[in-house]
């Protein structure tokens, strides 16, 4: 191997600043802009719930309302994290950017274990400025908890398969169980499946299923599983029954396979044409997706003109099974969403890690450095606007707006014909929706001043005798917020 083969000390020291920074600089972000409707604003108001009741078993979708979606583990570490630092914006996503490093360790632990420290310090690289985990390391949803826990599964798995020191294999063999009970927390069996099926196409491939049988302790890292996870589907459903019909059969069956499945309680269903993982994925893993296709492309291209088989080491064989399984897992779900790729990540940097870590020629440093730079570079421009009045959809200024008119005292806060999550978490669950005018003139006939949300155009909706006792106070994008006239 000559000199230039080595990756060289400036590759590295820029390598950690720009790791340093994108980290730094999410951490700096995460209480700066307000949780954002949809997502993160509903289980911001699911995680206040369950410190405000003190309820751990059952995360609430609304008061009195279970929430049977997901398992908790995301909701628990959020809560934890209100406890500890108040209920607000950067409690709520700290959990996820940290589960996230948890994550970029992993990636380097296994990298470096197969390939060598600086592979992993690549790999490392490549994860922490791919624009998808980049992003959702600092956002309120369960997938980087999910990405973390299938991750350690793997992780545990290969190293514990194929460590020649007894302790360190056990180890990691009982973290592959620990893994497993954690998809399960995560994601459900959805989790689990996305966790076993690069394993198992591994296996298929590659015929290691007796050798797997043999290295692992599966009577008892299977208890230890079963230990972690079991006891919250019990006693879920002991308290709420009817939770693992839906979980199972619903989130993860119908909500797949079903393209007008209508038994979502919480939610809408959200359609795309077959096959839209994959350009979530060219999407989410830029710049390094890009790439990644190009060296794929460039290789099938070379081995049909020649007729040379595929030739790959078992390690690229089982990061190759990594990637293709999940591609093809959800290349024929209908109902999905963008952040389904995010479990492709990890997977995308170990495979560019490989490729490169023998051949990182001094042109291709600058290469790699000028492509780490640039979802960072777009992430401080993204936390900026998000910062300047780019929080559109959030209704957090709303609620600030009426805490600012410091009525002596106030009523009822109507959302009318909708109301956002976002305006229940800001609102700590007093917002109310309406949707007539009679429920409207019943609940403000208080003797308080209320107040009414309404969207573009809604209000001309109410009769004259409701308009004429509201004010417009303030204007946020589409909503007006009117306050009760004091003569009322």
């Amino acid at each position: 191997m000559t000199p230039d083969s080595h990756p060289s000390k400036k590759l590295w020291l820029y390598g950690t600043v720009i790791i340093a920074v994108a980290l730094i600089m999410r951490l700096l972000s995460l209480g700066t802009y307000p949780l954002m409707d949809t997502s993160e604003a509903r289980y911001a108001e699911m995680v206040r719930l369950m410190v405000e009741t003190n309820d751990w078993i059952t995360p609430y979708f609304d008061y009195d309302v279970p929430f049977w979606g997901k398992p908790p583990l995301f909701i628990w570490m959020s809560a934890i994290s209100f406890k500890l630092f108040g209920i607000n914006e950067f409690a709520a996503r700290l959990p996820s950017l940290l589960v996230s490093i948890g994550t970029l360790w992993l990636t380097w632990k296994l990298t470096s274990f197969q390939l060598s420290r600086q592979a992993g310090k690549l790999a490392i690289l490549i994860l922490t400025t791919s624009a998808m985990f980049l992003v959702l390391s600092g956002a309120l949803l369960a997938d980087p908890v999910m990405v973390f826990s299938i991750t350690l599964c793997l992780t545990g798995l290969w190293i514990g398969f194929h460590s020649n020191n007894p302790t360190q294999a056990r180890r990691w063999s009982y973290l592959f169980f620990t893994g497993s009970a954690l998809t399960l927390l995560s994601k459900s069996l959805a989790g689990l499946v996305l966790a076993g099926l690069p394993i198992f196409l591994w296996c298929l491939l590659r015929k290691q299923f007796l050798q797997l049988w043999q290295r692992l302790p599966w009577i008892s890292g299977s208890l230890l599983a079963a230990i972690i996870a079991l006891p919250w589907f019990i006693a879920a459903e002991l308290k709420t029954p009817g939770m693992l019909e839906y979980m199972i059969i619903g989130e993860h069956f119908s909500r797949y396979l079903d393209s007008g499945w209508e038994g979502d309680n919480y939610g809408t269903a959200h359609i795309r044409p077959v096959g839209m993982i994959w350009p979530y994925f060219i999407a989410g893993g830029f710049p390094w997706s890009l790439i990644l296709a190009g060296y794929a492309c460039q290789s099938l291209w070379l081995k049909l003109r020649h007729r040379r088989p595929l030739i790959l080491s078992e390690w690229g064989w089982f990061l190759l099974c990594w990637l293709i399984s999940l591609l093809l897992f959800f290349t024929f779900a209908r109902n999905m969403i963008w952040t389904y790729a995010l479990p492709l990540m990890p997977p995308l940097a170990m495979a560019l890690a490989t490729i490169w870590h023998n051949h990182l020629i001094p042109a291709l440093h600058r290469r790699v450095v000028a492509g780490a730079c640039i979802t960072p570079v777009l992430m401080a421009i993204t936390i900026y606007t998000l910062i300047n009045d780019g929080g559109k959809k959030s209704q957090k200024t709303m609620i600030q707006a009426m805490h600012a008119e410091k009525v002596s005292d106030p009523g009822e806060l109507l959302y009318f014909n909708k109301r956002p999550f976002s305006s229940r978490f800001y609102s700590h669950g007093k917002s109310v929706l309406v949707d007539t005018a009679d429920e409207i003139n019943a609940l403000i006939n208080n003797g308080k001043t209320d107040f009414l949300a309404t969207r573009k155009g809604d209000f001309e909706y109410l009769p004259a005798y409701l308009k004429k006792r509201f004010i417009a106070i303030y204007h946020y994008r589409e909503w007006t917020l009117w306050k009760e006239k004091p003569e009322h």
